[in-house]
Parts: C-alpha cells; structure tokens; sequence
C-alpha cells in the first residue's frame, strides 16, 4: 500500500449522550480519493471534520501526514497548512473581491509575496473555469462559481490533502457538475481526497474506495464496484436501493 496520508484509530466523537462515532478506524493512502457515503446523521462529516479538528473528537487518535493531530501539543493551525477544505456553503469572505479570497492566507501566513500569489490565483482560477473573475466580488457569483472559488482558495496553500464536505449539496442541479469535474480533475492530478457526497455517480467514476457509514459506524468499504455492484450487508444494500435509481 503507498504511504498513509491518513491513519484514525477506534475514533469517538460523543455530543452528551449522542454517541456520533462509535469507534471508527479509517485510512487514506497518498493519492487516493476516498468518498464517505450514507445516510443523513451517519457521522460522515463529522468524521470529515475532525480530520483537521474543526470537531474535537470525544477519544482515539488521528495522524495525519505522520503527525498525530489528536495530540493537544501538535500546533493545528501549522497541520491545517497542509490540509484543504471545501465546505457545503462556501465560506468566502463576501466582502474581498475572488482574489483576495485566494491569495489572502498564502500571503498572510508568509507562504509567498503578493505578487506570487496573484499569479498563482489567476492559475488557480483558470484550473477552475473561472479566469474571467479575478476581481469579481463573491455577490455577482453563482453558487456554482463560488464553489469553485473556494476550491482554488483551498488550493492556493498548496496542501497534501483536501477534504470536501457535502460540496455540491447547498447547489442548484445544473451547477452541480462543474463543481464535480474540478474535483474529477484533481483526482487525475494525483490529489489525496476525501469526499463526503451524496453523488452517487461522482463516487462510483473517481472513487478509489467507497466508505458506507451508518449510525457512527463503517459499515462496509471497498472499491465502487464492490459496493455499488455487489454490497455485502444488508444496511448497505438497503441505502444504495433508495438512492440508486434503478
């Protein structure tokens, strides 16, 4: 197997008495695109969002790219450089023209002067379709676009892996797949990713492997074909029924 970009062990996130994840051992080797599926409550994004700790999980530990996350000495913020995130309702900044929105955490965190990181947004934003809309501001966009600028913007940090949550859920139907075939484009490119997605298409084409959650448990993990074409539980044969149209 190529080298671990992720390593969660027996992962618990409690909320009170709401157990959400219920022990979850989870990897992701470099280079591949996994994708978390199931149904509404399963902890996808919960398990998602406590790869780079926007949740704080409850016990378990999380190594990422070697260091272990999990651990209250390792610095979050410097862990989280290297950690892209798409969120379902895009998260601009409304009031920064696009590429502000892309070339401000570079240029903050030192990473690169101005210049370099205006030169690397208009890439970014070519990457994306988007090259008429570098002085935009994030108003005039359609969802679909500011989707795609918040792709570029977690891009412009250059990080090893990205995380994507529910990205196309928050968007009409007919943008949706623009969204989809920048990140088909991404997995091409050889970028570690982790989707949780209810496009069920999008998983079965770009997944390496597929991660069914139900009830804060992995239930069942293989390539798309064997969970899509021949699902080995019952809990997983019962959601693709639903959400599959036969």
């Amino acid at each position: 197997m190529a080298e671990l970009k992720v390593n969660v062990t027996n992962l618990v996130k409690n909320y009170g008495s709401n157990h959400v994840l219920k022990g979850i051992d989870f990897k992701v080797a470099d280079n591949e695109v996994v994708v978390l599926i199931g149904p509404s409550g399963s902890g996808k994004s919960t398990l998602l969002r406590c790869l780079n700790k926007l949740e704080e999980p409850t016990s378990g530990t999380i190594v990422i790219d070697g260091q272990d996350i999990s651990d209250s000495k390792t610095d979050i913020d410097k862990a989280r450089e290297n950690i892209g995130m798409v969120f379902q309702h895009f998260n601009l900044f409304n009031n920064l023209s696009v590429s502000k929105n892309i070339t401000l955490a570079p240029v903050e965190l030192g990473k690169m002067s101005e210049e370099e990181a205006e030169k690397q947004a208009r890439n970014l934003l070519e990457t994306v379709g988007l090259a008429d809309k570098f002085d935009a501001m994030p108003a005039s966009l359609s969802g679909g676009q500011k989707q795609r600028v918040a792709i570029a913007r977690a891009l412009a940090m250059k990080p090893d892996i990205m995380l994507f949550d529910e990205p196309t859920s928050a968007l009409d139907p007919e943008m949706v797949g623009d969204v989809l075939n920048v990140m088909k484009k991404l997995a091409k490119e050889g970028m570690t990713m982790v989707v949780v997605t209810h496009e069920m298409g999008f998983a079965k084409e770009v997944a390496d492997r597929v991660v069914f959650m139900a009830d804060g448990n992995v239930v069942e993990e293989g390539t798309p074909e064997e969970v899509f074409d021949h699902p080995q539980n019952e809990r997983t044969k019962s959601f693709l029924e639903k959400v599959i149209n036969v």
